[in-house]
């Protein structure tokens, strides 16, 4: 089972201030990542955003923009992967947005959202937000920081192909009928 989890945490809209990539290989997380990115709307952050993730101005004064980590750091986690995302379309929105932002070319990958993928694999539980998901299966994580959301999402992905018993991520999106999109236009 391969693909990548990411997660991002905005400081206002679609402007990302941190961006977590986690990489699976063979049903294991072999590496997690995050970087501060200074936003688009630097130095304004907005509040109730700061309440949730605590990421501050401050904290990202000195953080690269995301077109200059795009090439350098980034973009060869996420082109031509499985990308995974825990409620996918707030995700691929702001990464849609921010490429489009900087002028920067459209990876080439296809994705599916984890919180879909729970809704048919954990039918019996009420709520299906990453939350609730990894406090059931006693998944520890700093929730609301990007690397540790990616990685919570990847391991949501991999309990969800133990519960049904497949071993690669593509009999997991067939026997649970998962949609899974594809990330560039023509």
């Amino acid at each position: 089972m391969d693909f990548a989890a990411i997660d991002f945490e905005t400081a206002h809209g679609n402007m990302p201030c941190e961006i977590g990539v986690c990489v699976v290989r063979n049903g294991v997380v072999s590496e997690t990542k995050s970087w501060l990115i200074k936003p688009q709307c630097f130095p304004y952050m907005n509040r109730w955003n700061q309440q949730v993730h605590g990421i501050s101005s401050e904290m990202v004064k000195d953080a690269e923009t995301f077109d200059t980590l795009w090439y350098s750091q980034i973009r060869d986690y996420i082109n031509k992967e499985l990308i995974v995302a825990h409620n996918a379309p707030f995700d691929i929105g702001v990464l849609r947005a921010t490429l489009s932002h900087y002028d920067l070319e459209m990876p080439d990958f296809r994705y599916m959202c984890s919180c879909q993928l729970s809704r048919r694999v954990w039918r019996e539980f009420p709520r299906h937000s990453l939350g609730e998901l990894c406090g059931r299966m006693g998944i520890g994580f700093n929730h609301h920081r990007a690397g540790d959301d990616a990685e919570a999402c990847a391991k949501v992905v991999i309990k969800a192909s133990e519960r049904i018993e497949v071993a690669s991520i593509a009999d997991l999106i067939s026997f649970t009928g998962t949609p899974v999109k594809s990330f560039k236009i023509f």
